[in-house]
């Protein structure tokens, strides 16, 4: 009996690394993947960025690709000066304190207000990448907070609606 539980469990886990395989198969952008995420200590999961202006070459803007596998998010974070978000592939989860979740799909455009504290993810099945515009430092910081729950990841998931851009 356990030994048929064990084989059971094992098969479930190679069919789930299998479609994992071809969702990522599947996921195509614009950009090149990049690296994986430097900051990935304020991330649940895996991510991967791309930066193509640090903002300290005097055009005082901050803009990176970050890619989101399935299920992978930020912790709950603000930026003093605010953020936009452009939604270049995949589907994912925006997330504002006190509002109910949004669905992020390639071709919307996020706008955060100052100190608006929220969290970005990719999908439950789905992989997500954006392109991330804010305010260098230090006219903008960004100032991490806790992590994103299981549970609050999921009923974020679960409340996510489609919002107008």
């Amino acid at each position: 009996m356990i030994k048929n539980i064990k084989i059971l469990a094992l098969s479930m886990l190679l069919a789930a690394s299998l479609m994992a395989a071809d969702e990522k198969a599947q996921f195509t952008q614009i950009f090149e993947l990049g690296e994986i995420n430097p900051y990935s200590k304020y991330f649940t999961g895996k991510t991967y960025l791309r930066t193509f202006d640090d903002g300290k070459s005097g055009r005082n803007a901050n803009i990176s690709n970050v890619t989101f596998e399935p299920c992978a998010r930020t912790d709950w974070h603000y930026h003093t000066g605010g953020q936009a978000l452009i939604i270049t592939a995949g589907s994912g989860i925006f997330k504002s304190e006190g509002k109910k979740a949004r669905i992020i799909e390639a071709g919307d455009v996020v706008k955060i207000d100052p100190n608006e504290k929220h969290f970005h993810a990719g999908g439950a099945t789905t992989w997500m990448a954006h392109i991330s515009v804010m305010a260098s430092e230090p006219e903008n910081k960004t100032v991490w907070l806790e992590k994103v729950s299981d549970e609050e990841y999921q009923n974020a998931v679960a409340e996510a609606i489609k919002q107008p851009n």
